[in-house]
C-alpha cells in the first residue's frame, strides 16, 4: 500500500505515506504488543490475545513469541510459540487453529516446504541442540 506501517506504545497504527502523510489508528493493544505485517495482512498479539486481521483468538496466558506470517501456497499461515508451555501454534488467515496443534517446540517456528512433495513442514527446537521437523498434511 506504499506505506510505512508501525505501531507506537499507545497501541496505535502508525502509517507513513511515501510523501510523508501520516496517520494512526486506535488498535487497542498494550505497549507490550508485537505486531507483523504483510501489504494485505496484520497481525498482532498483546498480552494473550492474537489478532488474524480482524479476527482474534485467546491464548493461554504465557511468554509468547513474535508472531510470524508465512505465505505459502496461496494460503496465509501464522505462528507463535508459548516458550513458557513449550507449545507451537498454527493458524490460518480466518484464525482457526491447523489440526494437531499446538506442538511441542521451544523456539519460534519456521514453516516451509523443505521436500519435493507439496506439504508443508514446520522447524523448531525441541531443546538447544535439537531441531524438529513437524510434516503437515
Amino acid at each position: 500500500q506504499n506505506k510505512f506501517t508501525t505501531t507506537n506504545t499507545l497501541g496505535q497504527l502508525v502509517q507513513i505515506d511515501t510523501k510523508g502523510k501520516l496517520s494512526t489508528k486506535k488498535l487497542n493493544l498494550t505497549d507490550k504488543h508485537r505486531i507483523v505485517t504483510t501489504s494485505k495482512t496484520l497481525v498482532s498479539l498483546t498480552e494473550n490475545t492474537l489478532k488474524i486481521k480482524s479476527r482474534n483468538v485467546d491464548l493461554d496466558y504465557g511468554n509468547y513469541t513474535a508472531p510470524k506470517i508465512f505465505y505459502l501456497n496461496d494460503k496465509i499461515y501464522v505462528t507463535t510459540t508459548d516458550l513458557q508451555s513449550k507449545k507451537v501454534y498454527l493458524f490460518d488467515s480466518q484464525a482457526k487453529s491447523i489440526p494437531n496443534f499446538p506442538v511441542f517446540g521451544i523456539s519460534a517456528a519456521d514453516l516451509q516446504n523443505i521436500d519435493k512433495d507439496n506439504g508443508l513442514e514446520l522447524i523448531t527446537k525441541s531443546d538447544s541442540k535439537t531441531i524438529v521437523v513437524y510434516k503437515l498434511y
